[in-house]
């Protein structure tokens, strides 16, 4: 496991490196001045854990941030966890926001559930926000949010609001994917944290990882074929392959899968021409032996991302639509296959 730690040089940097070695047996911690757009060593880490008393709203290490959250969880260190902060943390899309003067078993709890996919609250504001004394003891032991009310009242439309708020989209995001104004967004999110009863983007993350009608909302878009997997592989690389080059041959050994985003790719075998918008590759990412089960040539002039094998079973984690994308995806074409051989 390649942990990248990013902050001023000096002993709290050199006392959390120590206790993220702990973390895990296989645990490799580097440690940085800052985090860039681009990663050190050209090494994709499996965490970030970053200083957060170095971040500006504005800066271009929280652009960093932003950039890399999509495909690494990002735990940031707060001296002070202010509401606004977090929220701002949390709308970026960190995993997490743990407080300096937490315990290390409070981080190395806040890291598990980074790594499941899940989204880590100070429990400070928790407290704060349901009204509760904190007690010595609640400080350094996890809880969350209760579960919301079954009856609770959320219209269709708020309800994919605070799904794709609960995937850390920002006000922005959620306008675009929904087509509707930015302010559109805004009252629904009045509306919301007003019946959940939560007073933060952060705190509204937590109570619908607990909602069954998120969960619902989050599988139907999967199931109907209404994910954007352009969106979810954003920061991954893009290249470009001529006509008639071969991307993969069948029995290679599979390592990524491919998003087209422009052109045409035939699968020799199978005889299908793949356009934009379609992914390859993935049965050969998943099967035992790792090897291609057909042979991939670039039709036409193609544009296409790639996702390489820890990348996309990084995302399979963090992503239950891009989860349940490739289930579906894999399912059909197996189906497909018998159905020619039959």
């Amino acid at each position: 496991m390649y942990i990248l730690l990013t902050g001023p040089a000096g002993l709290f940097r050199e006392g959390v490196e120590a206790l993220l070695c702990r973390f895990s047996q296989d645990a490799e911690v580097l440690a940085s001045n800052c985090l860039t757009s681009s990663w050190p060593n050209d090494r994709r880490p499996d965490c970030v854990v970053m200083d957060g008393d170095c971040l500006r709203r504005e800066s271009d290490e929280l652009e960093a941030a932003r950039r890399h959250t999509r495909t690494t969880p990002v735990i940031v260190l707060l001296s002070n966890a202010q509401r606004q902060n977090v929220d701002d943390l949390i709308a970026a899309g960190v995993s997490g926001c743990v407080e300096k003067s937490a315990s290390s078993e409070l981080l190395f709890s806040a890291l598990r559930l980074a790594f499941a996919g899940g989204v880590y609250l100070p429990r400070s504001l928790v407290a704060a926000s349901l009204h509760e004394p904190l007690t010595t003891a609640e400080a350094d032991a996890p809880r969350g949010l209760p579960y919301p009310d079954a009856h609770l009242h959320l219209t269709p439309r708020q309800i994919e609001v605070l799904a794709l708020l609960a995937r850390g989209r920002s006000n922005k995001m959620i306008a675009r994917q929904l087509d509707v104004a930015e302010a559109t967004v805004k009252t629904h999110l009045t509306t919301i944290f007003k019946a959940l009863n939560v007073s933060s983007r952060g705190e509204a993350s937590a109570v619908a990882a607990r909602m069954e009608r998120i969960r619902e909302a989050q599988v139907n878009k999967a199931v109907n074929g209404h994910v954007s997997i352009g969106r979810l592989l954003t920061n991954m690389k893009s290249q470009r392959f001529r006509s008639g080059e071969v991307l993969f041959r069948k029995g290679d050994a599979s390592a990524e899968l491919f998003y087209v985003e422009k052109g045409i790719v035939r699968l020799s075998e199978l005889g299908l021409d793949m356009g934009a918008g379609t992914v390859l590759g993935e049965i050969g990412l998943f099967s035992p032996e790792y090897r291609r089960t057909s042979t991939a040539v670039c039709k036409t002039d193609c544009e296409m991302r790639t996702v390489s094998a820890a990348d996309a079973i990084r995302l399979y984690y963090q992503e239950p639509e891009f989860a349940l994308y490739l289930i579906q995806l894999i399912a059909s074409r197996l189906q497909a296959d018998n159905a020619r051989r039959a």
